[in-house]
């Protein structure tokens, strides 16, 4: 994908997430809903504890849940090698990812799915976390799909490694 692809795929991006979510807040009548915007747990009740998650924290779980569906779509649907798998692959994560971040952090890991909801409500905490956090996640996971391509033709050149995961 060329730079101006690319800046229009992610301005795209956005601008559906923003329309999206004011579409949901014409429809609602208002933001009392917070039509998804994501936030970060406070007073969680988990058993007998009671659990916050700090920036710090939710910064390290958005990047996870990125990392995660980055890495299945590189490796699936990406790699081809899961035919016509793949987005049985990518949706199960997607909904692994929701399950386990969604009363954690909002689970938006997805810059533009935390903006179009942060517009509409005007409410902007927390948003450079949900910005850069799946942009850092989704970085170290495609340098890893790199990295072991790279590692599998080398190997496979070398005549020592016939395949490994990543390819």
């Amino acid at each position: 994908m060329d730079p101006i692809d690319a800046i229009g795929y992610v301005a795209s991006q956005f601008a559906g997430g923003i329309a999206a979510a004011l579409l949901l807040r014409a429809l609602f009548g208002g933001v009392a809903t917070g039509l998804g915007t994501p936030t970060l747990a406070h007073d969680l009740a988990l058993g007998g504890v009671s659990l916050t998650i700090t920036p710090v924290a939710g910064f390290i779980i958005e990047a996870v849940l990125a990392f995660f569906l980055v890495t299945v779509v590189l490796s699936t649907a990406v790699a081809g090698r899961a035919g016509n798998l793949a987005p049985l692959a990518i949706g199960m994560t997607l909904t692994f990812n929701i399950l386990m971040g969604g009363a954690l952090t909002g689970a938006a890991f997805n810059p533009a799915r935390a903006l179009g909801p942060m517009v509409a409500t005007g409410k902007f905490d927390d948003a450079w976390l949900y910005m850069a956090a799946p942009i850092v996640g989704a970085i170290i996971a495609a340098i890893l799909h790199t990295g072991l391509r790279w590692l599998a033709q080398e190997g496979i050149a070398s005549g020592r490694m016939a395949e490994t995961p990543a390819e």
